[in-house]
């Protein structure tokens, strides 16, 4: 693909997926997706990460959607353990992998913290082998820390404020 038409399916890929607040409605589609098999040991189900937010109030469980369709879930929270904004999640269904949504998705959530008044950055944890995750990260501007937290190596985004 030439670059700029890579460009624009990434301009269109980033204007057709939004974010929304996982509601109550939303939670059986939630649950219905799927990361492929072999990434399932990569993050928590989507039924704990909504176990999870049901018992935080602190998480913000969010669905990704392309065109409206549910393609992925999200969600974030301040840690009260170290005062920074975490992703937490950031699944996209098997189905819908390789299409930009979570470049998309991820952007978007960068975006929306960076609004948060004294949010000086983001923060998340990768599983050493799930390199195209990473790869994903480092693409957006996240930058690897020394930290290894829970067996996760930690990365970092932060703002130029």
């Amino acid at each position: 693909m030439h670059p700029k038409q890579n460009q624009q399916l990434h301009a269109a890929n980033l204007a057709a997926v939004t974010l929304e607040h996982v509601a109550r409605e939303d939670c059986q589609q939630v649950l219905l997706l799927r990361p492929h098999d072999y990434q399932t040991s990569y993050l928590a189900s989507n039924e704990e990460s909504l176990e999870e937010a049901e018992e935080n109030p602190a998480c913000v469980p969010l669905i990704i959607r392309a065109a409206g369709e549910p393609v992925g879930f999200a969600m974030y929270a301040l840690d009260e353990d170290d005062g920074n904004y975490w992703i937490y999640r950031l699944m996209i269904d098997g189905r819908f992998q390789g299409r930009g949504y979570g470049r998309a998705a991820l952007i978007q959530i960068v975006k929306l913290l960076s609004e948060i008044p004294g949010c000086p950055c983001v923060v998340l944890g990768v599983h050493p082998e799930n390199e195209k995750a990473r790869r994903l990260y480092e693409h957006v501007g996240f930058r690897m820390t020394d930290d290894v937290i829970g067996g996760e190596l930690v990365m970092k985004y932060d703002f130029q404020k």
